[in-house]
Protein backbone atom coordinates (compact mmCIF):
# COMPACT_ATOMS: atom_id res chain seq x y z
CA UNK A 1 0.00 0.00 0.00
CA UNK A 2 2.91 2.34 0.63
CA UNK A 3 3.77 2.12 -3.09
CA UNK A 4 0.26 3.37 -3.93
CA UNK A 5 0.84 6.43 -1.74
CA UNK A 6 4.22 7.07 -3.37
CA UNK A 7 2.53 6.86 -6.80
CA UNK A 8 -0.11 9.38 -5.68
CA UNK A 9 2.62 11.73 -4.43
CA UNK A 10 4.42 11.40 -7.77
CA UNK A 11 1.19 12.35 -9.59
CA UNK A 12 0.78 15.29 -7.20
CA UNK A 13 4.36 16.36 -7.96
CA UNK A 14 3.76 15.99 -11.69
CA UNK A 15 0.77 18.36 -11.46
CA UNK A 16 2.79 20.95 -9.53
CA UNK A 17 5.73 20.56 -11.93
CA UNK A 18 3.72 20.94 -15.14
CA UNK A 19 1.34 23.57 -13.70
CA UNK A 20 -1.12 23.13 -16.57
CA UNK A 21 -3.94 25.52 -15.63
CA UNK A 22 -6.26 23.83 -18.15
CA UNK A 23 -6.03 20.56 -16.18
CA UNK A 24 -6.90 21.83 -12.70
CA UNK A 25 -10.40 20.28 -12.74
CA UNK A 26 -9.05 16.90 -13.83
CA UNK A 27 -6.19 17.13 -11.29
CA UNK A 28 -8.54 18.03 -8.41
CA UNK A 29 -10.94 15.21 -9.29
CA UNK A 30 -8.09 12.69 -9.45
CA UNK A 31 -6.25 13.86 -6.33
CA UNK A 32 -8.84 15.05 -3.77
CA UNK A 33 -11.81 13.56 -1.97
CA UNK A 34 -14.86 15.47 -3.19
CA UNK A 35 -16.07 16.71 0.20
CA UNK A 36 -16.76 20.03 1.86
CA UNK A 37 -14.37 18.86 4.59
CA UNK A 38 -11.40 18.36 2.26
CA UNK A 39 -8.90 21.11 3.01
CA UNK A 40 -5.58 22.61 1.96
CA UNK A 41 -3.90 24.95 4.40
CA UNK A 42 -1.50 27.11 2.41
CA UNK A 43 1.43 29.28 3.39
CA UNK A 44 -0.43 32.56 2.96
CA UNK A 45 -2.31 34.33 5.72
CA UNK A 46 -5.88 33.06 5.63
CA UNK A 47 -5.25 30.23 3.16
CA UNK A 48 -7.66 27.71 4.68
CA UNK A 49 -9.19 26.29 1.53
CA UNK A 50 -12.12 23.98 2.28
CA UNK A 51 -14.01 22.11 -0.43
CA UNK A 52 -13.04 21.28 -3.98
CA UNK A 53 -14.08 24.61 -5.55
CA UNK A 54 -11.90 26.62 -3.14
CA UNK A 55 -9.06 24.09 -3.47
CA UNK A 56 -9.16 24.62 -7.24
CA UNK A 57 -8.75 28.36 -6.66
CA UNK A 58 -5.66 27.71 -4.53
CA UNK A 59 -4.26 25.35 -7.16
CA UNK A 60 -4.71 28.08 -9.76
CA UNK A 61 -2.87 30.59 -7.56
CA UNK A 62 -0.08 28.10 -6.76
CA UNK A 63 0.40 27.02 -10.35
CA UNK A 64 0.16 30.51 -11.83
CA UNK A 65 2.07 32.55 -9.24
CA UNK A 66 3.89 30.40 -6.71
CA UNK A 67 6.91 29.06 -8.59
CA UNK A 68 8.55 25.66 -8.92
CA UNK A 69 7.67 23.40 -6.01
CA UNK A 70 9.49 20.10 -5.55
CA UNK A 71 8.68 17.53 -2.87
CA UNK A 72 11.44 15.45 -1.32
CA UNK A 73 9.83 12.07 -1.96
CA UNK A 74 12.93 10.10 -0.96
CA UNK A 75 12.75 11.37 2.62
CA UNK A 76 8.96 11.24 2.95
CA UNK A 77 7.65 9.65 6.12
CA UNK A 78 4.58 7.63 5.11
CA UNK A 79 2.27 5.79 7.50
CA UNK A 80 -0.49 3.62 5.99
CA UNK A 81 -3.48 1.75 7.43
CA UNK A 82 -6.31 0.05 5.56
CA UNK A 83 -8.26 3.31 5.17
CA UNK A 84 -5.92 6.22 5.85
CA UNK A 85 -2.37 7.32 5.14
CA UNK A 86 -0.30 10.23 6.41
CA UNK A 87 2.66 11.82 4.68
CA UNK A 88 5.23 14.18 6.13
CA UNK A 89 8.14 15.56 4.16
CA UNK A 90 9.77 18.76 3.01
CA UNK A 91 10.03 20.43 -0.33
CA UNK A 92 11.68 23.40 -1.98
CA UNK A 93 9.90 26.35 -3.50
CA UNK A 94 11.97 28.16 -6.09
CA UNK A 95 10.67 31.38 -7.52
CA UNK A 96 12.07 34.54 -9.05
CA UNK A 97 11.71 37.70 -7.01
CA UNK A 98 9.63 40.31 -8.79
CA UNK A 99 10.28 43.53 -6.88
CA UNK A 100 7.59 45.58 -8.62
CA UNK A 101 4.91 42.92 -8.07
CA UNK A 102 5.84 42.54 -4.38
CA UNK A 103 5.96 46.32 -3.78
CA UNK A 104 2.64 46.90 -5.60
CA UNK A 105 1.03 44.03 -3.69
CA UNK A 106 2.32 45.39 -0.38
CA UNK A 107 0.97 48.89 -1.09
CA UNK A 108 -2.41 47.40 -2.05
CA UNK A 109 -2.46 45.32 1.14
CA UNK A 110 -1.53 48.34 3.27
CA UNK A 111 -4.37 50.30 1.68
CA UNK A 112 -6.82 47.47 2.48
CA UNK A 113 -5.55 47.30 6.07
CA UNK A 114 -5.81 51.05 6.65
CA UNK A 115 -9.30 51.23 5.16
CA UNK A 116 -10.56 48.19 7.08
CA UNK A 117 -12.95 48.31 10.04
CA UNK A 118 -10.35 46.79 12.38
CA UNK A 119 -9.09 48.42 15.56
CA UNK A 120 -6.11 50.76 15.23
CA UNK A 121 -3.76 48.39 17.07
CA UNK A 122 -4.63 45.56 14.68
CA UNK A 123 -4.09 47.88 11.70
CA UNK A 124 -0.64 48.83 13.03
CA UNK A 125 0.28 45.20 13.69
CA UNK A 126 -0.81 44.01 10.23
CA UNK A 127 0.86 46.99 8.53
CA UNK A 128 4.16 46.36 10.33
CA UNK A 129 4.02 42.66 9.48
CA UNK A 130 3.32 43.45 5.80
CA UNK A 131 6.17 45.96 5.63
CA UNK A 132 8.56 43.57 7.41
CA UNK A 133 7.59 40.81 4.96
CA UNK A 134 8.27 43.16 2.02
CA UNK A 135 11.68 44.14 3.44
CA UNK A 136 12.54 40.48 3.98
CA UNK A 137 11.56 39.53 0.42
CA UNK A 138 13.42 42.52 -1.04
CA UNK A 139 16.64 41.49 0.69
CA UNK A 140 16.83 37.78 -0.17
CA UNK A 141 17.87 38.13 -3.78
CA UNK A 142 16.49 37.55 -7.24
CA UNK A 143 16.34 33.73 -7.19
CA UNK A 144 14.57 32.55 -4.06
CA UNK A 145 14.72 29.00 -2.73
CA UNK A 146 12.64 28.39 0.36
CA UNK A 147 12.14 25.18 2.35
CA UNK A 148 8.51 24.14 2.71
CA UNK A 149 7.00 21.56 5.04
CA UNK A 150 4.38 19.28 3.53
CA UNK A 151 1.93 17.19 5.55
CA UNK A 152 -1.03 15.32 4.15
CA UNK A 153 -3.71 12.78 4.95
CA UNK A 154 -5.15 10.49 2.31
CA UNK A 155 -8.26 8.30 2.47
CA UNK A 156 -8.80 5.11 0.51
CA UNK A 157 -11.80 5.34 -1.82
CA UNK A 158 -12.52 2.04 -3.59
CA UNK A 159 -9.08 1.14 -4.95
CA UNK A 160 -7.74 4.72 -5.12
CA UNK A 161 -6.27 7.07 -2.54
CA UNK A 162 -7.52 10.67 -2.29
CA UNK A 163 -6.11 13.61 -0.33
CA UNK A 164 -8.42 14.82 2.44
CA UNK A 165 -6.02 17.43 3.76
CA UNK A 166 -2.72 19.02 2.85
CA UNK A 167 -0.79 21.52 4.91
CA UNK A 168 2.04 23.57 3.39
CA UNK A 169 4.12 25.63 5.83
CA UNK A 170 7.40 27.46 6.03
CA UNK A 171 9.66 26.25 8.88
CA UNK A 172 9.98 29.85 10.07
CA UNK A 173 7.46 32.26 8.67
CA UNK A 174 9.35 35.21 7.26
CA UNK A 175 9.27 37.61 8.94
CA UNK A 176 8.74 36.49 12.48
CA UNK A 177 5.84 38.05 14.31
CA UNK A 178 6.13 41.60 15.53
CA UNK A 179 5.04 42.45 19.05
CA UNK A 180 3.33 45.79 19.48
CA UNK A 181 4.34 47.27 22.83
CA UNK A 182 1.78 49.37 24.71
Amino acid sequence: MKNQIVSKLEKFQEGYSKRDIEKIDEFAQDMFLDSDDTIIIGTGHGEWCKGISVIKELLYIDWFYWGNFTLDLEKAHIFVTDEFATVHTTGVLQKPFKKEAISNGTVKLLDEIINSEEKSEEKIYKSLKSIAYYLHEANIGVDTRRKVRFSATLKKESSDWKFVNIHFSYPVSPPTDIKVID
